[in-house]
């Protein structure tokens, strides 16, 4: 078993077909047949079987290809890290990170790249649970995400990068605009982030906390650019942190609502995987967002 037997097979499954991913790597067909069946024959095990859809993944083939992708997003990671070590440059960065995090995002950009000029970076929206499992697989380098509650168990390392004061937005003219409290806001409407079955979701945390049943209608939303597009036309509500409602990106028409009481804590981490340490381009970064933190007095998000 070798890395072009690896990355062979796992473009394969990405792919669906033998024939696609020989081209994504600019191979002849039988090339690529040839690298899937010695890498079956080195495991003496059927990877992958024929179907009217193209090729799909056997048991074995499954349960390799999790191996695979990560082997293969391992061995980049070390190529740059040696690359990076040597000259400071090239590589490249791929990050997951939350709208909480756009106060400080700009500045560590800037200042990274001027640390690092030839990394390449991408920038994605954090997505639980698919962000978690890229992060997991290698794919992304790190997290910045929004969290509430207590201790979070899940195998990754965090860090805190600061706490973020919240509040609930709705559109100006709303006919809740002027509530003071969790109580009259239980029958609207509600457009969150996450899962809003799990016990640590925002909005369950928020009325908990004041002895309350969490609202019926809720409508899980993961983009925070739909999610205000919907309140601000719409009499659905929201929780967000209260520096949005200063950022250039808020809808004008979106206000807070005046509640007399605080919402849960909420705050912004850096996360990352335990087993794998950042590569320099990663720890660059990472230094880079606690510098614009800094820059910014601490209080990033409020």
């Amino acid at each position: 078993m070798n890395l072009r037997q690896l990355r062979t097979f796992v473009l394969i499954a990405e792919h669906g077909s033998i024939r696609a991913a020989a081209r994504a790597l600019h191979l002849t067909q039988p090339a690529a047949t040839r690298n899937l069946r010695e890498l079956e024959q080195s495991l003496d095990a059927e990877l992958v079987r024929r179907s009217p859809k193209g090729v799909e993944l056997t048991a074995y083939g499954q349960a390799l290809y999790k191996r695979a992708v990560l082997i293969l997003q391992e061995t980049r990671r070390a190529q740059e890290e040696i690359g990076q070590m040597k000259d400071g440059a090239g590589g490249s960065l791929h990050l997951a990170v939350s709208s909480s995090a756009l106060t400080v995002l700009p500045g560590a950009l800037r200042d990274f790249r001027q640390r690092m000029p030839r990394v390449s970076v991408s920038f994605n929206e954090v997505a639980p649970p698919h962000s978690h499992e890229l992060l997991e697989s290698g794919h992304y380098d790190l997290l910045v995400q929004t969290e509430y509650g207590g201790q979070i168990d899940d195998g990754f390392t965090r860090a805190t990068l600061y706490d973020l004061p919240l509040a609930v937005g709705a559109r100006v003219g709303h006919p809740l605009r002027r509530a003071r409290s969790l109580a009259e806001l239980h029958e609207a409407l509600w457009l969150v982030p996450g899962n809003i079955e799990s016990p640590s979701n925002l909005l369950r945390l928020a009325y908990a906390a004041h002895g309350l049943p969490p609202p019926r209608d809720v409508i899980p939303c993961q983009s925070i650019a739909v999610g205000l597009a919907l309140i601000a036309e719409s009499d659905a509500l929201g929780i967000f942190v209260r520096d949005l409602f200063e950022h250039q990106l808020l809808p004008r028409p979106l206000r807070m609502v005046p509640l007399d009481h605080a919402l849960p804590a909420a705050r912004v981490c850096i996360v990352t995987r335990a087993d794998s340490p950042p590569t320099p381009a990663a720890q660059c970064f990472i230094d880079c967002l606690h510098a614009a933190r800094d820059e910014r007095g601490g209080k990033a998000g409020g």
